[in-house]
């Protein structure tokens, strides 16, 4: 049971919200301090601008420090505003606080844009020189990672003018698929009389324990989707080929260069982390084929891909954290510490609310902050998974913030979801160790595959998906909605081989995915946290306390150097080869112990 003290155990987490009272005291004080922050940037503008070419390594270090300092208190006010509408989003103070931080975002981010392309204009012998300096040793990485854009960087003047055109040339793109896809309403019956259902509603509907539920719901979406399949793939289209174009002005060697160098990551590492997991798509396929024998069925369909072969029991909110915490307690003290002051602080927001928006999240506030996380518990042993998670962000923000600069604290999303996939873990393999109804152990190891999967083999899908959209957009052939549902669909084949039929209606699944929209290739980077958080985890039960040392390193080291330099002191060489090895033998561990009946 947790070492702290928790409310009383009602349902749905009743009561159990946080105290943003340490972000700002209230709306207008936050409004007064946004203002504030503007002031400072503009300050840093006229003290700083046209200097960095002559600049020395002590100012080079104050300027840094004014930067951080900037950082911290626009994340701060800016968490504020945002927290405050995520449970909320119906206030209308809440609302316009939003809008007033999202506005001051754009100004700050404009005033301080020089700063960065000056720094990125530096000769190389000049920047070396600066970035080498002890003065400036704990943004050393900041300041030499910023440049790898330098290439690619227009003037200020160009690049002000780029970013004015967002607005026209890409932002009303992704509004219009977003106005779509988020008012697309399908009447249907789940068994309550029919409702109208949005996207997410249907979807939610594929792990509904009745067959024709799930196989009714897809229909619903797929046929929802049809009269708009024109529309939205002349949306990718149209922004598939500004990417390009942008490419081409910018001087990219290919189109996903430019999210290699957000992830640190080099193209080959990706490539060969791409073809190990198409490589091992025959465990997927043997995963559904055994799930079928377990569902009476001779192939599974596509609506039977999530079904549930066993239900998990309900847990409490005042469980689920005891579990979460002792879990994390069998690792490491320091962050079970970590997780005991999530709720001392009152820095939890987990109760479901109308106006509160779904889903969960840890946002990591400032440097100087701590981090708050946001959940939806409804009683479902699905929500440990999900605490674990958030509460896995926390820790890694907790740490790394202690150790790091603002610059320099947090990481890309290619590393950002290993501690909290790896916190996952470390409460599900808790479970398997004391759970003691057969049914929810079922579940949660059934859930534990398909989650692996989802995240590798579905994410690699994806992006193959987007590498051939773009290589035949490339080739001047327009992403028609037909020819998108071809890629669609061979992509797919590839994976499920024969395991799961898929229906005629599945060639536009590529339809509603906001990430194709939002950001290219962003898809490999959870491959790439998924694969990498399993190798750490095999190497932990190999090693031991040794690797929860190393572990605690690295969390600490936050965005303090690249992803493969972080991962290597753990054991993890992302340039060789056999890499990936020990994370698909935890998956295969997983299909194994799912594939064993109880008893």
């Amino acid at each position: 049971m947790s070492a702290v003290e928790l409310p009383d155990a009602k349902p749905n987490a009743e009561g159990v919200r946080w105290d943003l009272s340490p972000l700002a005291p209230d709306a207008a004080e936050a409004g007064w301090q946004v203002d504030r922050a503007l002031e400072a940037a503009r300050a840093f503008e006229s003290r700083w601008r046209g200097k960095l070419a002559s600049i020395s390594p002590a100012e080079l270090a104050e300027a840094l420090a004014q930067l951080a300092e900037l950082e911290n208190d626009l994340g701060r006010l800016g968490s504020y505003a945002h927290l405050r509408e995520a449970t909320d989003a119906t206030d209308q103070e809440n609302l316009d606080l939003s809008a007033r931080f999202d506005r001051a975002m754009v100004e700050a981010a404009n005033t301080l844009r020089f700063f960065e392309l000056e720094w990125i204009a530096l000769p190389d012998d000049v920047a070396g020189r600066l970035a080498d300096a002890p003065e400036v040793a704990a943004d050393r990485h900041h300041l030499v990672s910023s440049r790898r854009f330098a290439p690619y960087t227009l003037s200020e003047p160009e690049e002000k003018m780029l970013a004015e055109r967002q607005t026209a040339a890409v932002s009303a793109w992704q509004t219009l698929f977003g106005r779509i896809t988020s008012t697309l309403e399908v009447d249907f019956d789940a068994g309550d009389g029919v409702e109208p259902h949005t996207i997410d509603r249907l979807l939610a509907h594929v792990r509904d324990p009745d067959r024709e539920v799930r196989r009714g719901a897809l229909e619903a979406l797929f046929g929802g989707l049809e009269p708009h399949a024109d529309t939205l793939a002349h949306v990718y289209d149209t922004l598939v080929a500004d990417r390009l174009a942008m490419d081409r002005v910018r001087g990219y060697d290919g189109p996903m260069e430019p999210t290699h160098l957000r992830n640190e990551l080099d193209g080959p590492s990706v490539d060969g982390m791409l073809a190990a997991v198409e490589a091992h798509y025959p465990l997927g396929q043997r995963w559904f084929r055994h799930k079928a024998g377990e569902l009476g069925l001779a192939q599974l369909a596509l609506w039977d891909q999530y079904a549930p072969i066993a239900e998990a029991r309900s847990v409490d909110y005042r469980e689920a954290f005891g579990i979460v915490e002792t879990s994390f307690g069998h690792f490491s003290g320091r962050i079970a510490r970590v997780a005991d002051d999530f709720v001392r602080e009152q820095r939890i927001d987990a109760e479901p609310r109308a106006g509160k928006r779904g889903g969960a999240f840890c946002a990591p506030i400032a440097q100087n902050v701590r981090p708050f996380v946001l959940l939806n518990f409804t009683d479902r042993m699905d929500d440990v998974m999900t605490m674990a998670h958030e509460l896995g962000h926390g820790m890694h923000f907790e740490l790394s913030a202690e150790r790091q600069t603002p610059l320099s604290a947090h990481t890309g999303i290619a590393l950002a979801e290993v501690p909290s996939t790896f916190a996952e873990l470390l409460a599900f393999d808790f479970l398997m160790q004391h759970e003691e109804d057969p049914e929810t152990r079922r579940s949660l190891l059934a859930e534990r595959v398909e989650g692996s999967f989802a995240t590798v083999f579905r994410q690699t899908v994806l992006t193959r998906y987007e590498q051939a959209a773009y290589a035949a957009r490339a080739d001047g052939q327009t992403l028609t909605a037909d020819r998108l549902s071809e890629i669609w669909v061979r992509e797919n084949e590839r994976y499920y081989g024969d395991s799961i039929a898929l229906p005629e209606g599945y060639r536009l699944g590529w339809a509603y995915i906001p990430h194709f929209i939002s950001v290219r290739f962003y898809t490999y980077a959870y491959v790439f946290a998924h694969l990498a958080t399993l190798a750490l985890y095999a190497n932990y039960r190999t090693r031991g306390e040794d690797f929860v040392t190393a572990y605690l390193d690295f969390l600490g080291a936050g965005g303090s150097a690249a992803p493969a330099d972080l991962l290597l002191p753990l054991g993890l060489d992302i340039s060789s080869p056999s890499a990936w090895d020990p994370g698909f033998a935890e998956m295969e561990r997983f299909v194994e112990l799912a594939s064993v009946p109880e008893g």
